[in-house]
């Protein structure tokens, strides 16, 4: 088995070529004469990895529930032109904040949410007390933001909006 990541057989060329691959340029992609192993073993890693991103799941739930996406940054209570970088650009990662309240304007399960927080890097922690209570809000159906910052403030967490 060969190191998986040889600093210095990675030339400026090769990195071009990730990224451009990254960004989805498939064209761009060296033969495997071109590469080292370790090379070729990442690009098929990322090839055969890579999932869809925050923003193309989320447009793919908006459509399954039969929503609009006007309805769901208003229930969100997100601003229009953050929301149209949801839509525009698919490397557009959410704050925090966003992405829950989109979890909860969908009326996602928690294991919806939990999917697609982990979409933009995110999760719904069981050691953080204002995780826990969203996570209880999803378990239990309280989708409105008003009674999910209300148990929030209550308990003197931050509220999301």
């Amino acid at each position: 088995m060969t190191d998986f990541l040889v600093p210095n057989e990675w030339n400026e060329s090769s990195w071009n070529d990730l990224v451009s691959f990254l960004n989805g340029n498939n064209a761009r992609r060296p033969k495997m004469a071109e590469r080292t192993q370790s090379q070729e073993e990442l690009f098929d890693f990322i090839a055969s990895t890579m999932d869809l991103s925050f923003s193309e799941t989320l447009l793919r739930m908006i459509d399954r529930k039969n929503t609009t996406d006007v309805q769901v940054y208003k229930a969100a209570r997100i601003d229009r032109r953050v929301f149209s970088r949801l839509r525009s650009s698919n490397d557009y990662q959410p704050s925090r904040k966003t992405a829950i309240c989109l979890c909860l304007a969908l009326h996602l399960t928690p294991g919806e949410a939990m999917m697609l927080l982990e979409k933009a890097g995110l999760c719904l922690s069981r050691s953080k007390k204002d995780d826990l209570v969203v996570l209880y809000c999803l378990q239990h159906r309280i989708y409105d933001l008003d009674a999910v910052n209300r148990a929030l403030i209550r308990l003197e967490l931050e509220p999301l909006c």
